[in-house]
C-alpha cells in the first residue's frame, strides 16, 4: 500500500533533509553511472550549505523554487526549478528543472514534484522547460518520457577521468505537465 504524502515549498530548515536525500540517492542510484570518487566526495554538510544558499537565493529573487515531498513527517524527495541556466536550451526552454531526487521511487512523489515544479515555472512566466539527466540513467529517462518529455539535446563529456554524458529532456507545453497535480 502506498503511503500518503504532500508537497510543500521548501524552507531554509529543509536544507539538511534535502541534502540527506540527495546524498543517499547519489550513493545508491548513481554508483556505476558516475565515477566513485565523485560520489564519495559528496557530503551531507556540503550539500546542506549548498541547498541553504539555493533556497535563500530563490526566496530573495523569486526566480526559482524548491519543493519537498513529505511522507510520514520526513522529506522523502525534492525538486528545484527556475530560469534556464544552459545557453543552448534557453531559447526553446526558458525554464529548467534543475534537480529532482526521490528516496523511494514508484510512489507518485516524482510525478507530483514535477507537476508542482511545472506550476511554479508557469507562475514565473515560463511555458517550456528542460532538464539534464545522465545518459545511462535509464529509469530516470523512462520516467521523464512517461511524463511527456522529449529528448532535445545531448552533451558528451570528453574528459577521460569523468565521462559524464547527459541528455536533455524538454517539455514545450508545461500546462500539460502542470495539470497532472
Amino acid at each position: 500500500m502506498t503511503e500518503t504524502f504532500f508537497i510543500r515549498p521548501a524552507t531554509h530548515q529543509d536544507a539538511l533533509p534535502i541534502a540527506e536525500v540527495q546524498v543517499a540517492v547519489w550513493r545508491s542510484a548513481c554508483r556505476g553511472l558516475l565515477p566513485d570518487a565523485l560520489i564519495d566526495r559528496m557530503t551531507v554538510p556540503d550539500r546542506e550549505k549548498g541547498w541553504a544558499k539555493i533556497i535563500d537565493s530563490y526566496e530573495a529573487s523569486g526566480r526559482g523554487a524548491v519543493f519537498v515531498a513529505v511522507q510520514n513527517d520526513t522529506v522523502a524527495g525534492f525538486l528545484s526549478c527556475g530560469d534556464q541556466r544552459n545557453a543552448d536550451l534557453v531559447n526553446d526552454f526558458a525554464g529548467e528543472f534543475s534537480a529532482i531526487y526521490v528516496a523511494s521511487p514508484r510512489q507518485g512523489l516524482g510525478s507530483a514534484l514535477m507537476a508542482r515544479g511545472a506550476q511554479a515555472l508557469r507562475a514565473m512566466g515560463h511555458e517550456a522547460a528542460a532538464l539534464w539527466v545522465l545518459t545511462e540513467n535509464m529509469p530516470a529517462r523512462a520516467f521523464y518520457e512517461a511524463l511527456g518529455g522529449k529528448q532535445v539535446a545531448e552533451r558528451i563529456d570528453t574528459r577521460p577521468e569523468a565521462g559524464i554524458d547527459e541528455v536533455a529532456y524538454g517539455w514545450d507545453t508545461l500546462s500539460v505537465l502542470a495539470a497532472r497535480a
